[in-house]
């Protein structure tokens, strides 16, 4: 499914949920019963018809008229990855946003001595709220991230002979049954995000001729995501020596499991400073 639809699709089930609050809220234009129970005309009209002038009255854009009625689409880079987003008015100073992210790439990264070939996955989507209060560029957006995939994982293996760490001890991986080893971060798949940023993705009904269609919209927040969950595990015969003596099974092993549990909880202290997942974003749009 391309981010376009998924982003549609996330679009069109938040509306599901803001329509009726909109509908009950909404302004509708009406007339003003007089003393006999008949609709009278609005007093401006009344004046132009007395002092027989028809003054004009400044347009005023009433809430009504910005009600899913005007919207804006665009592709958005961030750490989160590269996606599409859609979004439409609620208010005049309210916008609903949503889109999804994707971005993959391969690294490596050495642990414990061992260089691991990581991958790095970032599948999400997101619906924010953007909130513009002073009726310009300025926008606070508070919103959620769901439905994420976001993690990183990889392995090696240590060839048979070769040393390798585990808490400051050196070890040798067995001729019998090389080392094995693997690892991971996972993300939360939901979290509350909060960003500022500069860009209105929807254009001003009275003031379209002034506002280009194209933007160019930044923001920066966070994700807070929690504490990520870590994996580090490994498999085969480790040696205490490089002649292949005083060998045993890595995964039995009390000792050497004691140094894997310590190298974990620093591969967890490294992971917790992206409880709070940055958020620096920017790219194009489009407003009708």
């Amino acid at each position: 499914m391309t981010l376009l639809l998924r982003s549609v699709m996330v679009l069109v089930s938040a509306m599901c949920f803001a329509v009726p609050t909109f509908a009950q809220s909404g302004l509708t234009s009406s007339t003003v019963p007089d003393a006999g129970g008949s609709s009278s005309e609005p007093n401006v009209a009344k004046a132009g018809v007395v002092a027989g002038v028809h003054p004009q009255v400044a347009p005023e854009v009433s809430e009504q008229s910005w009600s899913f009625r005007h919207y804006g689409v665009g592709t958005y880079g961030s750490p989160l990855g590269f996606g599409g987003r859609i979004a439409v008015s609620l208010s005049r100073s309210v916008n609903l946003r949503a889109g999804a992210s994707y971005f993959s790439f391969t690294t490596t990264r050495t642990v414990s001595s061992i260089p691991f070939t990581a991958n790095v996955r970032l599948q999400s989507e997101q619906v924010s709220v953007d909130w513009y209060p002073f009726y310009g560029g300025f926008h606070i957006s508070p919103g959620i991230l769901f439905g994420s995939s976001n993690r990183a994982f990889g392995g090696a293996t240590v060839p048979a002979g070769n040393s390798f760490t585990l808490n400051h001890v050196t070890y040798y991986s067995g001729t019998a049954d090389p080392i094995q080893a693997s690892g991971a971060v996972d993300f939360r798949h939901t979290g509350p995000t909060l960003t500022v940023g500069w860009g209105n993705w929807i254009r001003h009904p009275e003031k379209r001729k002034q506002q280009r269609h194209w933007a160019f919209p930044f923001e920066a927040g966070v994700v807070f995501n929690g504490d990520p969950k870590t994996a580090l595990n490994y498999s085969g015969v480790v040696c205490t020596s490089p002649s292949q003596q005083f060998c045993a099974n890595i995964a039995t092993d009390a000792p050497v499991q004691a140094n894997v549990q310590a190298e974990r909880k620093r591969l967890q202290d490294d992971a917790n400073w992206l409880r709070f997942y940055p958020i620096i974003a920017g790219g194009v749009i489009y407003r009708f």
